[in-house]
């Protein structure tokens, strides 16, 4: 006759459950930082290439582009970057605008999160 032994009852101990919730808390903070970034740089995005759509841009001088773009960057409240940091360059029949900046949220104590962002629009003002 074979005699069964009770099985050991498994699951997360406390002190496991303790560093899971610290985990999770330290990444939903992180995630809760970084959103508002990445939503205004998602606004820039979108007023950058709303103006590269227009038909009259390929008519105007990057003077005239910061213009246009320093008041789309008013009427959508753009504070991370300001319009004298992009790079608008005409060239070939080519426009470009760059952007390049960092973003810095304080997470806690002396820990910031530190994001990046790089993009570049062309456009074809020949056509």
């Amino acid at each position: 006759m074979m005699t069964t032994t009770p099985s050991r009852q498994r699951g997360m101990s406390m002190i496991s459950w303790a560093v899971v919730l610290i985990v999770v808390a330290i990444l939903g903070t992180a995630a809760f930082r970084m959103v508002p970034a990445y939503m205004e740089h998602n606004t820039i995005a979108t007023t950058i290439r709303s103006l590269l759509q227009d038909s009259k841009t390929a008519l105007m001088s990057p003077g005239e582009i910061r213009d246009g773009l320093s008041k789309r960057f008013t009427i959508n409240q753009v504070n991370v970057i300001r319009v004298d940091d992009l790079a608008i360059v005409k060239e070939g029949g080519v426009l470009t605008v760059s952007t390049d900046y960092e973003v810095r949220e304080p997470m806690f104590y002396n820990v910031s999160i530190v994001m990046t962002f790089k993009d570049e629009f062309k456009k074809d003002v020949r056509q």
